[in-house]
Formats: structure tokens, sequence, C-alpha cells
């Protein structure tokens, strides 16, 4: 009998060497075989483009340096590796990674080192050759929505239903306009989190949910009055006995019974224990009341108390049902539109032969659902005997049950399967990536088809020993505030250190208001930055780490405006540019000469940028020039006594007059003018000069139009944690350790799907719904579905938020500066302040502690 085979499992942590491994198996697999084209039988996966190009790019260089007789010193360890482990000698290597190279190259296409989705969408091509990928899913949405609007209500069927929506909308307060909420629940048909729930209820039809609307109404009315009916009670007692509301302490039990006679029951009024001490002790009168009404208190005391228990176990028994129910009934109307959301969505992609890049795992899984071993694997020749997958614990749970099959089938031939990934790094939820997926390969499935074999690279070749030891110090502290199962992935991260002892940990914890904290961390950033040029680093030394786009976009501005030079993939909209929005603006006022709003923008943008100047009031000024005829307007604001004359003049002549006009060229800004002129000078080709159709253009494209940062300069690298995982830099700065890392209470609204009893709901098993966490937490004691949600839903976002500053604490080789407000209790600094303290390290009133000794200035 065979021994099974072994799938290989690495938990592999930052800086562990992990391209160098996934490199080294890779060609151990190449030069073991006795074929030049071995490479045929493995695929290779992971996660990123960049990751893929750079794992394609590593294994060509090792082959190509193997096949010369002088190897450089870098290639040593992997050349070495080889010749011990395959016996092989220096001239066999050498002749062999010829022909390997020689076979690759007449043959590239079969050399695959690719990412997931690109894997998946070539498997899709198999069996839907003639559609094409559409990237813009947002462009899809919006199409949809509006075919949809316009289909419904012209639909004798629907139309009524869209009515009443937008009516219960507009009685609430919020926004009557269905396009944005029909957009959203669009986005949760493609959307892999809520693939499964999405999958049960994509062909209910409007009857079945008016069935649901009409039951959800009949339990919530039912409850109301039986609240209702309780709080009268009260009153009328005290109406029949001549007791005074304000005979008892602060009002407490009018207020009570107040909510509930209005039917407010979704605020818990049993969360303050005030109510509780007077039921408990049966004394509810004020110690300052009259004889007389102490009496007919005391007298009515036990009515009072029954009623107060009667209602209490009313409430405890139903309010969690009954608030769900609401919830539900807030978005059923909404969700009631998904059959027909989802045939518009069909009807569309069939016309046009497009699949949606976001769609590409869920319509795979479906074809794989369908039949016992995929025959479309069969079909695409997958002869593959080795499978690398690297990131995996940034594997959505749909990606991994499509590659699963492969990989089971594989072992079951005796062929190799390695999986690489950390749990630490994953932080891509909001995409369907699942560390779930990975904890269980390596803590709980078990197969009898195969071995399991789990490796723990645990030493760090990256980062200086401060570095290492402040991460191993932060992070055993951070373990014990996580719950199970992620406890033990940071309980059992500690690295060993192989790079030289040095580098440096500096945390600053600021202390200033809200409003002025930005530009205060910037300040505080560049005199950092001048500190390293003094220590001889180069700019591109430097990456500056951000949580999103906007921070990027921030500092990025804020440097170039300083002059100095900034490589970063986060983007610096053109549109936030001053110069960008005074032209904007006299494009709106050519165009609507007595648009007076846009007149009061432009001037209030002049004046408080100091680019024109008045002795008056601003107000004053503002009344003065606003209502001026069209021509006496531009005078005025330009200060000529010439017409502001573009006749005959394009689009882009115009703008060059603006800002000559102005003057509002400098060194600053050249980067940014020049950019939307290119701007102007591409819309033109697209469509010509009317300002009204550029007005349009611009306002569908300023959202992604930003400036051009060019590669291979000695600059500042800014970007976000997200697009940094998998990069080193000499220095690391993370500006705003400030994003919510500990609490729910973060976010208003929570979004997800709650598993429901069909018996209750009408054959439905799951429903979706948005729910204020104030809502969650008032009553997470008083049913175990919440409680389960909030915990489960808690420490997720714990997990995830901490794998976000794990990331980028674990960026840095040398130098590592952190950037934190002071006060901010609820932020991941949090942890930062917990390890100082655990380590008795933290004073009050101290904003600055370091590791390690800085690099002397020059």
């Amino acid at each position: 009998m065979l021994t099974p085979a072994t799938l290989k499992i690495y938990n592999a942590s930052a800086g562990s060497g992990k391209t160098f491994f996934l490199v080294k198996n890779y060609l151990y697999l190449l030069f073991k075989s006795t074929h030049n084209d071995e490479y045929k039988n493995i695929l290779a996966l992971t996660f990123t483009n960049k990751a893929s190009e750079e794992m394609k790019k590593r294994i060509l260089q090792c082959i190509k340096e193997f096949s010369n007789q002088k190897i450089k010193k870098e290639y040593y360890p992997l050349f070495n590796y080889i010749k011990e482990n395959l016996n092989l000698s220096k001239d066999q290597i050498s002749e062999r990674s010829k022909k390997i190279l020689c076979s690759i190259f007449s043959d590239y296409s079969s050399f695959s080192i690719s990412t997931i989705d690109r894997f998946t969408y070539r498997t899709i091509r198999s069996f839907l050759p003639n559609f094409n990928l559409e990237m813009d899913t947002d462009m899809i949405l919006c199409k949809i929505t509006n075919n949809l609007l316009y289909r419904l209500n012209c639909s004798e069927k629907w139309s009524h239903t869209l009515i009443q929506i937008s009516l219960n909308k507009f009685q609430e307060g919020r926004n009557w306009d269905l396009r944005k909420e029909i957009l959203k629940i669009a986005s949760l048909i493609i959307d892999e989190n809520s693939f499964f729930s999405m999958k049960k209820i994509k062909n209910k039809s409007l009857n079945d949910w008016l069935i649901l609307r009409n039951s959800l109404l009949i339990r919530t009315n039912r409850f109301e009055k039986k609240c209702k009916k309780q709080g009268k009670k009260f009153f009328k007692i005290l109406k029949k006995t001549s007791i005074q509301k304000n005979s008892f302490p602060y009002l407490d039990l009018p207020k009570f019974f107040q909510k509930f006679k209005t039917g407010k029951l979704i605020m818990n009024p049993f969360i303050h224990n005030r109510i509780e001490k007077y039921i408990k002790t049966g004394i509810l009168y004020k110690k300052k009341v009259d004889t007389n009404q102490k009496y007919l208190i005391q007298k009515n005391t036990l009515k009072i108390l029954l009623l107060y228990k009667k209602i209490k176990y009313l409430y405890k028994k139903n309010i969690v049902s009954y608030i769900l129910d609401k919830q539900f009934l807030n978005k059923l109307d909404l969700l009631s539109l998904i059959h027909e959301i989802e045939k518009d969505f069909k009807s569309l992609k069939e016309k046009k032969q497009i699949l949606l890049n976001n769609e590409l795992n869920q319509i795979l899984y479906g074809k794989i659902v369908k039949e016992s071993f995929p025959y479309i694997y069969e079909k695409m020749c997958l002869q593959y005997k080795h499978y690398f997958i690297d990131e995996f614990q940034d594997i959505s749970f749909l990606q991994w049950e499509n590659i699963r099959i492969l990989v089971e089938n594989v072992l079951s031939e005796n062929g190799t399967t390695m999986i690489v990934g950390d749990p630490k790094q994953s932080i891509y939820s909001w995409r369907g990536g699942d560390a779930k997926s990975f904890l269980h390969l390596l803590y709980y499935s078990s197969d009898k088809h195969y071995n399991k074999e789990i490796v723990f690279m645990n030493t760090n070749f990256r980062s200086f020993e401060e570095i290492v030891n402040f991460n191993n110090s932060l992070y055993l502290e951070t373990s014990k505030t996580l719950d199970n199962p992620y406890k033990n992935i940071y309980k059992k991260s500690q690295q060993k250190i192989l790079k030289k002892s040095g580098g440096y940990v500096e945390l600053n914890f600021l202390k200033i208001e809200k409003k002025k904290y930005n530009h205060y961390v910037y300040s505080k950033i560049k005199k950092v930055i001048e500190k390293l040029c003094s220590q001889k680093y180069k700019l591109s030394d430097i990456a500056i780490l951000v949580r999103n786009n906007a921070e990027g976009s921030f500092l990025s501005e804020k440097l170039v405006e300083e002059g100095i030079k900034v490589n970063t993939s986060v983007s610096l909209l053109i549109k936030n540019h001053l110069v960008v929005k005074i032209i904007i603006n006299f494009f709106y006022i050519i165009f609507q000469p007595l648009s007076y709003q846009k007149r009061a923008n432009l001037i209030l943008l002049l004046l408080n940028n100091n680019i024109i100047h008045t002795k008056e009031k601003y107000h004053d000024f503002l009344i003065k020039t606003i209502f001026l005829p069209i021509d006496a307007f531009f005078k005025k604001i330009l200060r000529s006594k010439k017409t502001f004359n573009i006749n005959d003049l394009s689009i882009y002549q115009i703008a060059e007059k603006i800002i000559l006009k102005l003057e509002l060229f400098s060194e600053k800004n050249t980067i940014y003018i020049y950019s939307f002129l290119d701007f102007i000078h591409r819309s033109m080709k697209i469509v010509g000069n009317s300002i009204l159709d550029f007005l349009e253009l611009w306002e569908s494209k300023k959202k992604k139009e930003s400036i051009t940062i060019y590669d291979n300069i000695d600059a500042i690298q800014i970007m976000t944690i997200h697009k940094s995982k998998g990069l080193q830099f000499p220095v690391v700065i993370l500006p705003f350790s400030d994003w919510n890392g500990n609490d729910i209470s973060s976010k208003k609204k929570v979004e997800t799907w709650i598993n429901v009893s069909p018996r209750l709901y009408h054959g439905f098993d799951s429903l979706y719904l948005e729910i204020d966490t104030s809502i969650i937490k008032q009553h997470i004691k008083d049913h175990s579905v919440l409680l389960h949600f909030y915990k489960d839903y808690l420490s997720k976002i714990k997990f995830e938020n901490i794998n976000l500053l794990y990331v980028a604490t674990t960026r840095p080789i040398e130098q590592l500066f952190i950037f934190s407000m002071y006060e901010n209790i609820r932020s991941i600094s949090f942890y930062l302040k917990n390890f100082l303290k655990k380590k008795k390290l933290w004073k009050d009133e101290t904003f600055q502690y370091s590791f390690g000794i800085s690099k002397k200035m020059n």
C-alpha cells in the first residue's frame, strides 16, 4: 500500500524569507526531474500580480545565473541548496539550466506562476469563451440601477412598491432617492461575503416578500400594542388614585412607562439600574413628598410592582425578535427587488458578453458544485503534479473551495502541494479574504487520503534586533486581549533574530485637539524626514504607511508643496487642488452666468487663499460682487478694466487665460496644473469644445484623475498598509496609528446577514439587515443570537486591526517611527499603550518612548 502524500503547510511570519523559500522549492522540483519541461507540471498561485511577477523573475534569474560559469554571490545559497540536496555537480547544474531556460522560453505560456484571480478567469474562459472580463463593476452597477428604476417606474406591478419605499424613507427623515439604496442592494449580489445568503433568496418572488412583510408587520404591531397597553395601565393607576407624577424619584417610573405608552421600544428602557434599586427596596416615592402622596403610593405599590414585573417579562421575552423584525422591515422592500435586479444583471451581461471581475469566484464555484469531478479542469488539460499556494491567509472561502478539489486530486495521485501563509497578515476581509480557512487547515482539518505537515517559519531575516524585539514584546502582550482562535496566533508568533544588532523604534503620542491633529502630525513627520536625511538616508529609503488614501493624499500634497519628492501609490486627486477648483468654478459660471452659488464659491476661494484682496469685510465684498452683470463680475474679481473675453477660445485656452490672469502658477502647484491641463486636452478629443459636455465628463471622472508620479526617482514612498504587504524598507513612518481597533462603536451601523428560522420567516432562512451598534450593545445580554453575533464581529474586528498594525510594524529593516493620539482610548494605540503599561514603561504626560539607539546625525 502506497504511503499517502503529504500536504505541507508553512506558517511564515513576516520577514521569514517566504519568497526565497518558495523559489528554492520550485527550483528543487525543476532540477530534480529528468525532464527539461517539468515547469509544465507545476502551478504556483499568488495573491497579487506583483507577487507573481516577482516570483517568475527570481526563478528565471536564478536559472540564468546557474547557467553561467561565474555565479554571483547572492545566488550561492540557492545554488548550493540544489547542488547538495540533489547531488549535482556545477557543470551538471549549468547544463541543465541552459536546457530548462530554452524550454521555458519556447513555451512561456506554460510557465504557470499566476494570481488566483487570473487562474480562475482562465478556467472560466474554458467554458465561457465568448465572454470578456469587465473590471469596472461600479459602472455596470450604475447602469443596472438606472435601467431598473426606469423599468419598474413604468410597471403597474412595481411602481406602487417604489413609491411606498420612497415615502417611508421620507417620513423617517432620510433621503427618499432610491438610487443609492438600490445600488447597495445590487452590489450585494456580487459580494462574495453575501454569496450563500444571496443564493437562497435570489429567486424569491414579490409575493413571497409581501407575505413575509405582512407577517412581520402583524408580529411587531401585536407586540407594540401589548407594550402600549401596559404603559397606559400605569397612568390609569395614577389617574384613578390621584398619585402625582412628580412624587416619584426623578420622575423615573413615569418616564419609563411613558416610553411603553408611546411605543418607543427599540432603545432599552432597562439599561439604567436606578429604577431597579427602587423596585428592590419597594420604596417608590421621593424622600421629600407630602404624607398623602406617600400614603397613596404605598397603598398602590404592589399594583405598580406587579405591572413593572409583567412589562419587564413581556419586554425581555420578545424584544430581540421584535428588534430583528423591525430591522428586517427597514430593508425588506428593497430586498424584494433582488429578483428584478438579478434579471437585469443577466440581461446586461449577456447583451454585452461580459463577466464582472468581482463574480468570477462565484461563477466557478457554481460550476464545480454541479459536477462530481469538474469536467472543466479535465477539459483544460490540467496535468499539474505540484501546487504552490502563496498568501493563503488572503484566499477567500470560495477561492479555496475552487482550488481544494485540485489539491486533493493531486495528493491522491502522490503529487505535492505546498501552502504558505501567515494568519497575522490577513487584512483583506472586505474582498472575501478569511484567515479562518488557514486556521482550519493548521489546527483542525484532517483527511484520510493525505498526511499533513505543519512548519512554523519564525526566523526574521529582515529587521534589525531592536525592531524584532519590539514586535515580539508588543504582540505577545496584544495576544492576551484577543479571543480564541486568534489568541494563539500571536501568542506563538515570537521570532528569532538573524540580522545584526541595532535598530531603532520610536513611539510618539501627540496631545493636541483633533481638528489640528493632521497638520501637527505632518510637522512632526517633516522633522523626522530632516533627521533621517542628516543620517545619510536617501528619500527612497523612507516609506510612510497610511490606513487609507485620504491620509496618504494629505501627506503627499503637503510634501509636494514643500518641494519634497514623493513616489506614491495613493491617489493625489487633482480635484482637491485649489487651482483646479478655481478653474472649474469659472467654467460653471461661464456656462451658467446666473449661478450665484458658483459665484459665491469662486469669490470665497479667491479671498480665503489671498489670490484677490479687499479692504472690505468679506461679507460686504461678496454681497456687492455676486449679483453684478457677468462682464462686471469678471472685471471685479480679476481686478481688470478689460472685459474677460473668451470668444473664439478653446476650453484649454480659457483655462490658460484664467491661470495667467490670476497668476496661479508657482513651483508648488505646477504638477497639478499640468495634470489638469492634460485632462482638458484629452477630454476635448472626446467631447469637443463644449463646456457643458466637458463639465459632465469632469464630474464622472474627477474621483479618479490624479497627478502622475514617476518611478525610479529618489523620493519618499507613500502607500497604504495594504499595498505595503510583502515589501520592506530601511525606514518606516506610521503617521496615523489611530484607526478604531478594539471597539464596535467606531461604526454607527453594522451590516450583516442573520440566520433565521424558516418556520417564523415563511421559508426564508437568512435575511440582511443594517442595525445600529448602539442597539446591539443595549440588547446583547437579552438574546443569544445578538450575543453570538456581537462577540464574533468584535473579535474579528480586533484581529483584523491588529493584523494591520502587525503588517505595518514588520516592514522596516532599520528604523520605525509611530505617531498616535495621546487620548484616543478606542484606537489601535490602545495596544501600544497597553504594551508600555505592562512593561511598566508608561508615564503620564510622557509623549515619546524609544527602543534602541538612533543613528548619529552627520
